[in-house]
């Protein structure tokens, strides 16, 4: 058994036990979570399965409901986003002597970046209980999210540095690379037709200030 591998008796249980309790040891600021995580071109094919079945989805959806240029965009901007992080980060490892712990890193990053989501979840439905009618709110919940962006920002940072044994400096470089890659794939689909808009749709679904 190769080092970062995952053991070959595990059941799909125990590798699911393992890979949240990494996410959750990481998004609690614990570098050991790292080691839950294997080192392998398999276990990183096994972080992409869960985004690449929900694009398929997505691509089925619109396959079924007829072509919208919009909506195909916004699942081609996905697909290209999750594959240019990897590309970056892959890039920045080898150049900086880390390649031998980028696959860990990719996919401690995979599986974490489900965390946010679930959190964000989570303190809507918390908030809610000990403020009815928050969702209302636009500020409330522009607060929110800001809260939830700065502490994805932060746990992809701890995983550059966890995974690949950076320093402080050398992970919020990476990261902030990786954003603005990610960032100027947005620009261009907004400067090109359709002109898909990923903020604005985001920002959609808040409720409109009271004049």
């Amino acid at each position: 058994m190769t080092p970062g591998s995952t053991p070959p008796a595990e059941t799909p249980g125990g590798a699911a036990t393992r890979i949240i309790r990494g996410v959750v040891r990481l998004g609690r600021g614990k570098a050991e979570g790292i080691e839950s995580f294997g080192n392998t071109p398999e276990a990183l094919l096994s972080a992409i399965a869960p985004s690449a079945a929900l694009f398929l989805v997505l691509a089925l959806s619109q396959f079924v409901q007829g072509y919208d240029a919009t909506e195909v965009t916004k699942v081609l901007i996905l697909v290209t986003a999750l594959l240019l992080r990897l590309v970056v980060s892959q890039a920045l490892a080898s150049v900086w002597g880390k390649a031998e712990g980028w696959l860990r890193y990719a996919t401690a990053l995979l599986w974490s970046a489900w965390l946010p989501m679930v959190l964000s979840l989570v303190v809507l439905s918390i908030a809610q209980i000990i403020m009815p009618g928050i969702v209302t709110s636009r500020p409330a919940l522009v607060v929110i999210m800001i809260g939830i962006e700065a502490y994805e920002f932060w746990l992809s940072w701890f995983v550059a540095k966890s995974g690949l044994g950076f320093k402080g400096g050398k992970a919020a470089l990476l990261v902030v690379v990786v954003n603005l890659a990610v960032a100027s794939l947005y620009l261009i689909a907004i400067a090109l037709p359709p002109h898909y808009n990923a903020l604005k749709e985001l920002m959609g679904p808040l409720p409109k200030p009271h004049p």
